[in-house]
């Protein structure tokens, strides 16, 4: 009886570290975000926390980054495995200096805004941007589309006032009226609605006003893709689930990731989650499943970036960047 007893125990051990799928044994990732921690990156957190890729047979890691720039280098260096990589600042970089390739896009609608305060430059529309000071902290690559966007509007893009400031300023410099306005992301928005204190917060989404272009997704390097396609798959599945949950529940998504990421406040991250989900639930993926990349509207944000960005060396083409067939063959729906 003790013999079958031991030989019971041994056998329920062995299943319980068997992986999901029938995979033989689980592979270490790291997944390098654009920017520390936020709200906005609950998706990923909420990927983890449901054990989606354990099922996967992935031990994921999320690291932080200080900028898209900053997690293109961790990527091509190698320090990264896959990481969430916005388009134009992967097209400026240069078919020479970058070998990323997007296999998912996350954000169907590009989250570059224009934030100002109403009284003030209270800019609601293109025109408005004519003759106003504009900061996006020292970053080259924001106010360059900022200028396109105008003079893809008919406005004279040199009339934005661009002015350097430390990035960790601009909500203080736009509340304290410092400076007319600010470009971030639009989940700034409910971080910029409690630093400012006298007046209205005014949120231009430029996507709002003919910006078609595609931003952040999931970038992975060339070499690694070529070897590690069914892994890439995996990843991609489980990631486009947790996304799927974190946009249907937010405050469930908050729940998660704040327990995982302590600085962050549950009541931001729903806030933030309900404008990513703006930008990520479009009539594509509500068709198509999360993820989903069209190849014209690629064409259109590679053609977009070429012609209004200095790009070093050698240009990416839509053929360049992307690699088709790692999206679930069952899409994954919002």
């Amino acid at each position: 009886m003790r013999t079958m007893h031991f030989i019971a125990v041994i056998a329920l051990a062995a299943q319980s570290i068997i992986p999901a799928r029938g995979i033989a044994q689980e592979r270490d990732l790291k997944f390098a975000l654009d920017f520390i921690p936020l709200g906005r990156h609950a998706p990923w957190y909420v990927a983890v926390a449901k054990g989606y890729y354990k099922e996967e047979g992935l031990n994921v890691t999320i690291a932080s980054a200080r900028g898209t720039a900053d997690s293109i280098r961790s990527l091509d260096s190698g320090a990264a495995d896959l990481g969430f990589i916005d388009i134009p600042s992967l097209v400026a970089a240069g078919a020479d200096n970058s070998s990323i390739r997007m296999v998912a896009i996350n954000y169907q609608l590009p989250p570059y805004s224009v934030f100002s305060i109403n009284p003030g430059a209270n800019i609601t529309r293109p025109q408005d941007m004519v003759g106003k000071e504009f900061s996006a902290g020292n970053a080259s690559l924001i106010p360059r589309i900022h200028q396109a966007f105008m003079k893809q509007n008919g406005l004279d893009p040199f009339t934005l006032k661009i002015v350097n400031l430390d990035p960790g300023s601009l909500v203080a410099a736009l509340a304290a009226r410092r400076i007319q306005s600010i470009g971030l992301f639009a989940m700034s928005e409910t971080a910029i609605k409690r630093a400012v204190q006298d007046g209205e917060v005014k949120h231009m989404l430029l996507a709002d006003h003919g910006l078609d272009i595609y931003a952040n997704g999931v970038g992975v390097k060339d070499d690694f893709l070529l070897k590690n396609p069914d892994l890439v798959r995996r990843f991609v599945r489980a990631s486009l689930r947790g996304w799927r949950d974190a946009l249907a529940n937010s405050e469930e998504a908050a729940q998660l990731q704040a327990q995982m990421v302590k600085t962050l406040n549950p009541t931001v991250i729903v806030e933030e989650l309900q404008v990513v989900r703006r930008l990520a639930v479009v009539a594509d993926t509500q068709k198509n499943g999360l993820g989903w990349i069209d190849r014209d509207k690629l064409k259109r944000t590679v053609d977009f970036v070429n012609a209004n960005i200095e790009v070093a060396g050698r240009r990416f083409s839509a053929e360049d960047i992307y690699r088709a067939g790692y999206l679930p063959q069952e899409a994954i729906r919002p």
